[in-house]
Parts: C-alpha cells; structure tokens; sequence
C-alpha cells in the first residue's frame, strides 16, 4: 500500500506482510522458551546448591560452638526440652504454649539462621513459635528457587496466623539425628535399620562426611496419595516438617520413590516431583530423570538421580545395621525393590552394615 504524503509516496505494511511478521516472532519465540526454561531452571539448580553450602556452613559454625552436635536433633538444639530424652517425654513446663527457640524438635532452620545471624523471633509462647516458622521457612537462604509448592496445615498445634504456604524446602537425614538407646522418635526405634549403640548426634561419628549427606531438597510431608502438608507438633516425632527416613526406605514422605518403575506404584501424583524438582517431571519417569541438590556433611553439594540419592550408605552412620527386606509399594518393607537391585543385592534378606 502506498499513501501520499506532501508529495511523497510512503510505502506501509501489507496486513499479509504484518501477519508474516507476527508469525516469523511467535515462531521464534516457540524454539526459544523451552531453552530460556531450561537455561532457567539450570540457574535455579545452581542458586539451590549455594544455599544448601551455606546451610553446611552454619551446620559446621553451629558443631563448632557446641561440642560438634548436629543441629536440628532433640538431643542436640532441643535438648532443652527433656529431663531424659531417652523416655521421649518433654518436660511438663515445655508445650504448644511455651516452647523457646525451635518451632519442633526435629527443627534445623532456627538454630542455623542463629549460627549466621539471622534474626527470629526466639520466644517460647505459641505467637513467637508462629512468628519464628513463617519467618524461617520463607527465608531466602532457606528457599529453593524451584520450589514453588503450596504445603497445606495438617496441624498447626494451636499456632496463630499460621497459613498454608510454601512447602519447607530442605529435609535433614533422620538417622544422624537420634541414637540407638530408648524410644522412637528422639531415639531409633525403626525396624528396618539400628544405629550403633555408641553412636550421638555428633559430626565427628556420622562416617566420613564427603559421603554422608545431612540434608537435601525435600518434600514433606508428601505420598503418593497425599499432597504436602505441615504437622507444626511441638513434638512432632519421626522428623515433623524438618527430617525423614531416606529415599532409601519405604516409609519415606520427603522422597517417595513409589512411583520410580517396579517400586509398584500406579496412579495418583508422583511425589518426586516435591523433592527431587531439579530433573525431568514427568509421571512416573525412569529413576534418575528426577533430580535433587544433596549436601553432605563435609561441605560439598552434589545433584543427584533419585535412584542415585538412594543410596542407602549415604543416610546413615557408619556401622549401622540395616535388614535388607525388598519390596514394593509403601509401607511395604524398608528397602525400595530397585536400590535393592543396585545397592544392595548381595544381602537380600540379610543384614548391611553402612561403611
């Protein structure tokens, strides 16, 4: 089309031409997104492996200023809260109400952002405990980037203001946070794996700490048929929203590999998708598609497959004894069938000891 103007013809676009146009840029905008996503979520993976070296680092601070504990233990920063933690019973003048310091006793997050000086409320009544979890789980060093998982409240132990929100981002390993001796939940009491009798929540008995991880990108409480929750119970027992049993083991609900193929499960969501959110999400994808940034206890952060992170060696202390069961679908055994078949074929229906 050309329009007269002053003398001049002016040549303009053709609504073909403009269409040609529009087209050419929406093409290249289709082959561009998936690897600007991609580029994305590499970028992501990297900002979530700087924060879990900074969560080592205050792990190593917090050891260093207290006789070498593990923080996030009830033996170690809620020992407080127990006469003898061997009967698992919290002192009468320490509940829901009245609770300083940690939200839980399994809770990791309040006595690191204390060791890089990060301030929280410490109080003890259920408003600082309230006040002390929004402000921690929202944390930037605390937050994977890729995390953008709504956790709903199962149960908020009397907390105000206390809402659904994003799911805590990192799980500490269980079995380094308990001991061999009394019940379960501040002690050991799991079938499918004992400590060692002389072993506490100390960094100096874990192993050797380039192979021992203390914490990784979690997901829970998630299963293959429930989406993630919190359960904020001062006492809360088996880790609460802070620690779980490893990607190893049956019981898990921070790594469910249920739905890995031949760990028997069929339907409902994957729940690696909440964990290992660093890989390929599709449903019910080949092991190691799906990915999670693991931080071992001598500093170093490694991004691993799920099947890779399964490795049962790398979830708890040396000299721990394991029975070998394998099995399929949850709650089933305490051995997934396909770590078995890598990790541990050799002693089916016997006893591992962690090196």
């Amino acid at each position: 089309m050309r329009v007269a103007h002053r003398g001049r013809l002016i040549r303009g676009f053709t609504l073909v031409e403009l269409l040609v146009v529009i087209g050419i840029i929406a093409l290249l905008i289709a082959i561009l997104l998936p690897a600007l996503n991609k580029a994305r979520s590499a970028a992501n993976t990297v900002a979530c492996a700087a924060n879990l070296r900074s969560i080592l680092q205050g792990m190593q601070m917090y050891g260093a200023q207290n006789k070498g504990g593990i923080p996030g233990s009830p033996l170690t920063t809620a020992r407080f809260a127990f006469k003898d933690p061997a009967t698992g019973a919290i002192e009468g003048t320490f509940n829901a109400n009245n609770f300083p310091s940690v939200t839980t006793i399994f809770d990791w997050e309040a006595p690191i952002a204390k060791s890089m000086g990060i301030k929280f409320d410490e109080g003890g009544s259920a408003a600082s405990r309230a006040s002390r979890f929004n402000t921690l789980r929202d944390a930037k060093v605390f937050t994977c980037p890729e995390n953008d998982v709504i956790a709903q409240i199962f149960n908020a132990d009397g907390l105000p203001n206390i809402a659904s929100g994003r799911m805590i981002s990192y799980n500490t390993a269980l079995a380094f946070l308990v001991q061999a001796k009394g019940s379960a939940g501040v002690t050991a009491g799991f079938s499918g794996w004992t400590l060692p009798d002389d072993y506490s929540p100390k960094i100096s008995k874990v192993g050797q700490g380039a192979t021992k991880i203390y914490i990784a990108d979690g997901g829970r409480y998630s299963a293959v048929g429930t989406l993630p929750d919190f359960d904020l119970n001062c006492r809360g027992s088996n880790g609460g929203p802070f620690a779980d049993q490893p990607p190893s083991d049956t019981f898990s609900k921070s790594w469910d590999r249920v739905r890995s193929p031949g760990n028997g499960g069929v339907g409902g969501i994957d729940p690696r998708i909440f964990a290992f959110r660093h890989g390929a999400k599709r449903q019910g994808a080949a092991p190691d598609n799906f990915k999670m940034n693991c931080g071992f206890f001598d500093g170093h952060v490694e991004l691993l497959g799920d099947l890779q992170a399964a490795n049962p060696s790398f979830w708890y202390p040396k000299g721990t004894s394991l029975t070998v069961q394998p099995g399929t679908g949850e709650n089933s055994s305490e051995t997934w069938k396909d770590v078995v078949d890598r990790y541990l074929k050799p002693y089916s229906g016997k006893t591992f000891i962690v090196p």
